[in-house]
């Protein structure tokens, strides 16, 4: 299922082209696979993708991501049809 670059549900996903909302703690653990995860193990996360964005490192490798119209992810549509 594509996922639009503006799309606004709190999803991992949905932050494909924005992932500066990763450092943003009310919107990581709005996402509830991150329930799952150790505190030390999502800090560690939050601190690569802080380094990368700041380096410049993550917009070099994933930066066409921001101008991407959609993100064909995981999500999977499932309708049923009586």
């Amino acid at each position: 299922m594509p996922i639009p670059t503006d799309c606004t549900d709190g999803f991992d996903e949905a932050y494909f082209g924005r992932p500066e909302r990763f450092l943003d703690p009310g919107a990581v653990l709005a996402c509830s696979a991150w329930s799952f995860v150790a505190e030390e193990t999502r800090a560690r996360y939050v601190g690569r993708i802080k380094a990368a964005l700041a380096d410049g490192s993550w917009g070099a490798r994933h930066g066409a991501l921001r101008d991407a119209e959609a993100y064909e992810g995981s999500p999977v549509l499932i309708r049923s049809v009586r």
